[in-house]
């Protein structure tokens, strides 16, 4: 793992190059968003994002 950033119930790790987006739940982290891409001044662009 290369960084972590989290705030409350959301997180990001970076893992070498790729973003993923995740959110804590009673049994723990999940995945909510891989294959990211960032946008300048937007959001980043995911392939996978879950509701």
């Amino acid at each position: 793992m290369r960084t972590t950033d989290v705030y409350g119930h959301q997180g990001r790790v970076v893992l070498e190059h790729d973003p993923y987006f995740v959110t804590w739940f009673p049994d723990g982290w999940k995945v909510r968003a891989a294959g990211c891409v960032p946008r300048p001044e937007r959001p980043y662009d995911c392939r996978v994002a879950g509701d």
